[in-house]
């Protein structure tokens, strides 16, 4: 089997009907951790910053660790606690306080699709509050799988490959192909916007941009068909643009 980083990138290719990741009116919540913070028909933003919640992981493993090591120094004949507990706690105290630091030193890590400039904009790792920029033409998105602690594979993954900086960035592991389809159909500025009442609002507006454009055909080709908001639109669109 061909390493990680000798696999091809997936294409920009609309291959799955957008239902799990269709993007509802309520899951738009602004300044929210982890939430979709804009979904419109010029950008898409949600907000990945992971590291808070990795520092409560490993602090509350640390807690357990603690609670168990105490519990079996209850039945030690010599008494007192171990000072084992407290070397078995050390790796994932030193882990947890190394995620609070890099929340505080870049709290704010976002992916960023602009649909109209056809540009994508992502986290760098770690503490490094930098994001780049980039043509979506450009992005390189690997599928890859995920393993347990015993090596099993338990799924899929999505992630960025950037060649320039030579680091990568999850972007999702549930129904991944299908949000990856999702991106594509979003930064298709030529198609109708995705499924999800998040963007009903912006859907004729949307519309009428294309028609003053005339229509122009996809940019990237999708698996089946992606017809407008209503029949007399999408009759508007076979009249002036031809699909």
């Amino acid at each position: 089997m061909s390493s990680f980083w000798k696999d091809k990138p997936l294409e920009k290719v609309i291959r799955y009907q957008i239902d799990y990741h269709q993007i509802k009116q309520e899951r738009v919540k602004p300044s929210k951790r982890l939430e979709i913070q804009e979904a419109n028909d010029q950008f898409f933003v949600t907000n990945v910053t992971e590291a808070l919640s990795a520092f409560w992981t490993y602090l509350s493993m640390s807690i357990l660790i603690l609670v168990i090591s105490f519990l079996i120094s209850l039945s030690n004949i010599k008494g007192g606690f171990p000072f084992e507990g407290y070397l078995a706690i050390l790796p994932t105290t030193i882990i947890s306080l190394f995620h609070l630091i890099v929340f505080f030193l870049a709290p704010v890590k976002e992916i960023i699709l602009d649909r109209l400039h056809g540009k994508i904009t992502y986290p760098r790792l770690f503490g490094n509050s930098e994001h780049r920029t980039i043509q979506f033409d450009s992005l390189h998105v690997y599928a890859t799988m995920t393993t347990s602690g015993d090596m099993a594979v338990t799924g899929k993954k999505i992630r960025i490959k950037d060649r320039k900086y030579s680091y990568t960035w999850d972007l999702e592991s549930s129904y991944p192909e299908e949000y990856w389809s999702f991106m594509v159909w979003y930064m298709d500025k030529n198609r109708p916007l995705p499924p999800g009442t998040a963007f009903d609002e912006y859907r004729q507006q949307d519309f009428e941009r294309r028609k003053e454009e005339g229509f122009p055909k996809p940019l990237y080709p999708s698996r089946f068909e992606t017809p407008e908001a209503t029949p007399a639109q999408q009759r508007e669109r076979k009249k002036i643009g031809g699909w």
